[in-house]
């Protein structure tokens, strides 16, 4: 592969990593851009409301005491 396939692939790459890191859909695109190269949909939750089974809700006390004392 010369360097500029391999440099058009690598920016087609990081253009569908920055889309799952934003979860927006960028224009152009589709599912299957980002399934092909095994990325996860962007837009699509991943995130549940609820907790899954077996764990326990994060606590709101965060503790402001330095580490040394």
């Amino acid at each position: 592969m010369c360097w500029a396939c391999e440099e058009q692939d690598l920016m087609y790459r990081y253009e569908l990593e920055m889309a799952v890191a934003r979860d927006v859909m960028p224009e152009g695109f589709t599912a299957a851009d980002f399934e092909a190269a095994g990325l996860p949909v962007p837009g699509k939750s991943r995130v549940s409301s609820e907790p899954a089974k077996g764990t326990k809700p994060a606590s709101p006390f965060v503790c402001d005491t330095p580490d040394n004392e």
